[in-house]
């Protein structure tokens, strides 16, 4: 009986331990328990939200409030998040090392994107050029040009932000784009924001991607190439670091 009532406590006490260890992170319930999980043990999540309003993260960081109000603005017909939590000790130069792999534009080429609907992979970019870098500081300004099939030329605006524990990177593209002549998305309508900051004894990286774009016309195939696209993308980063 004794054994019994302690067992019960000992449970009782490790899942209220283990559910302030969850939400001791920078997130809301739109995780699930199993995301947490995975978030606890160093994995990156991928995951699909019906909406910006539901978008998982939960901080008083005002830099980062910023962006995530920037999304709901968009309001994007499709969004999804990619996440991963590290530990600072260890990984003390993570933002220096990603500030150096996304102004490298060339080097997005040869991204591998698994394509859904072709069963194989494919070079996320086939083409990827600078037409102008303005540095000043901490700042980029980046003009670039991103070949990406079946939709061809994307024209980008890009910003980078960095200091010792905080980055900022948004891409957006500055033309119309288009699938088979047929007009999807306008300019400044497709955007993906990385962010990394710290967070208690943690870094945390968010990557974020929504599109706003028609939802009856072309909806499938919007939501399979362009979201898979920039979790492809945002994956692709924090695997590297």
């Amino acid at each position: 009986m004794l054994k019994n009532k302690l067992n019960v406590l000992f449970i009782t006490v490790f899942t209220l331990f283990a559910s302030s260890l969850c939400f001791s992170l920078p997130f809301n319930k739109n995780l699930s328990d199993d995301e947490f999980e995975k978030l606890q043990a160093g994995e990156i999540v991928i995951h699909k939200t019906p909406s910006a309003k539901n978008l998982c993260l939960k901080t008083d960081n005002k830099l980062v409030l910023k962006e995530i109000e920037e999304i709901k603005e968009l309001n994007p017909s499709y969004i999804a998040e990619v996440i991963q939590v590290r530990p600072i000790k260890g990984n003390e130069d993570i933002i220096e090392k990603t500030r150096a792999i996304l102004v490298d534009i060339p080097s997005y080429v040869g991204i591998p994107y698994w394509s859904v609907q072709h069963k194989r992979y494919f070079d996320l970019y086939e083409d990827g050029k600078i037409i102008s870098h303005d540095k000043n500081g901490n700042e980029d300004k980046i003009a670039a040009m991103l070949e990406m099939p079946p939709i061809g030329q994307i024209d980008t605006d890009i910003y980078i932000l960095s200091n010792d524990d905080f980055l900022l990177y948004k891409n957006t593209n500055s033309n119309n784009l288009y699938y088979k002549k047929i007009k999807c998305i306008s300019k400044k309508n497709m955007r993906s924001v990385i962010i990394i900051f710290k967070d208690g004894d943690n870094f945390i990286l968010y990557g974020v991607g929504g599109v706003e774009a028609p939802t009856l016309i072309m909806r499938k195939r919007i939501e399979t190439s362009f979201l898979n696209r920039i979790k492809t993308f945002c994956n692709f980063v924090f695997e590297q670091l």
